[in-house]
């Protein structure tokens, strides 16, 4: 049985998500969901939130796809590190067994939850992402 597979990731990193789509289907995980473009209003905007959260319940295993962006290699924005802090939450709350990844090394003290990733990191419940 495939498993199933969430990318999260900033909706600008557009062409880098379809290319990891395609490549994560040719290793044999099943994308459920990757992060959409929307038409910048509330409804489209609240649409594929509830999507997106949806599919993290249902997944084996979530993708950050924390690529260069600002200038900072490795970077996780606000969006991303709540969808991980989701899948966090309900492996514990839940008993839920989501493997959560992400694709680079999280720059140190260069985001304002540096720390924070780096405690889920030394925790175990996140990990670098092996192809």
């Amino acid at each position: 049985m495939k498993k199933r597979l969430v990318i999260c990731a900033s909706s600008s990193f557009g062409n880098e998500i379809l290319e990891w789509k395609e490549k994560l289907r040719k290793s044999g995980f099943e994308v459920i969901k990757f992060p959409l473009k929307t038409t910048g209003n509330t409804a489209s905007y609240n649409k594929e939130f509830s999507e997106h959260y949806e599919a993290i319940s249902k997944a084996d295993v979530l993708l950050a796809l924390n690529l260069e962006k600002r200038g900072i290699p490795g970077y996780i924005g606000p969006g991303v590190f709540a969808e991980m802090a989701f899948a966090i939450g309900l492996n514990i709350v839940l008993n839920k067994n989501i493997e959560v990844y992400y694709l680079n090394s999280v720059p140190e003290g260069a985001l304002p939850y540096s720390d924070e990733l780096k405690l889920w990191q030394e925790s175990g419940w996140i990990k670098l992402f092996a192809e």
